[in-house]
């Protein structure tokens, strides 16, 4: 489809060719010279732009291109997946954000968008990625990728996510070092002057 666009009206910019693959790479041939008759007549000469597009096919096919959602947090700027509750960035830091904006846009978000790894998705968890490192992983805690759970000893030792298993041990093992200084501070008989 792209290329005959290009014969027709000329050179595509990358972002024209890809939402053409994207959204009318499916068309039937009857739809297809119904877009290109129509978008003869609307456009000027040059390669028509995406809203153009858009709109002509709305009104051919009746289906609306795909569209992306994302979050992108408003005290760090840190895009995320718009099923997080909060931003994991300001998660990890300690705070407790949640003022964010949304993205939209036909094309996918990029991979820098922070993927949240809720419990119940289906399919291969190879597929998951950690919240907080972006990285794929072969096995995870029963709360992998969630921002509200802090693992327990059990969990995190089945996951093979080091900096967030890393993570969740220093926390662990600050904790048990609180616990076990104040046990030692209330045992202790306090000295009077």
């Amino acid at each position: 489809m792209i290329n005959e666009l290009e014969s027709r009206f000329g050179t595509a910019t990358e972002e024209q060719k890809k939402w053409v693959a994207e959204n009318l790479g499916n068309l039937e041939e009857e739809q297809k010279e119904i877009f290109l008759r129509e978008l003869n007549k609307a456009s000027n000469g040059k390669f028509p732009d995406i809203p153009l597009m858009k709109n002509l096919m709305i009104r051919i096919t009746g289906k609306r291109p795909k569209e992306y959602i994302w979050a992108v947090c408003l005290e760090c700027g840190c895009e995320y997946d718009y099923g997080l509750p909060m931003c994991p960035d300001c998660f990890d830091k300690g705070l407790d954000c949640r003022a964010r904006a949304v993205k939209k846009s036909e094309f996918k978000p990029p991979m820098k968008v922070i993927k949240y790894n809720k419990q119940y998705l289906n399919g291969d968890k190879n597929e998951y990625i950690c919240y907080s490192c972006v990285h794929k992983k072969q096995s995870f805690c029963s709360n992998f990728g969630n921002p509200n759970w802090i693992c327990k000893r059990e969990e995190f030792e089945s996951c093979n996510c080091a900096r967030c298993c890393g993570y969740a041990k220093k926390i662990n093992a600050e904790l048990e070092k609180s616990r076990a200084d104040n046990k030692i501070s209330y045992a202790m008989p306090l000295k009077r002057g």
